[in-house]
């Protein structure tokens, strides 16, 4: 990877992918509570 040149887009899309499924899990864990 000799170029360094930082390009935003497949970081946003990975941390909106962790992001949903975080949000998944979570809802997922709170019916499970309720």
């Amino acid at each position: 990877m000799a170029n360094l040149s930082f390009n935003p887009g497949p970081l946003i899309s990975l941390l909106a992918a962790l992001g949903a499924i975080s949000s998944l899990l979570l809802f997922g864990v709170l019916n499970l509570v309720h």
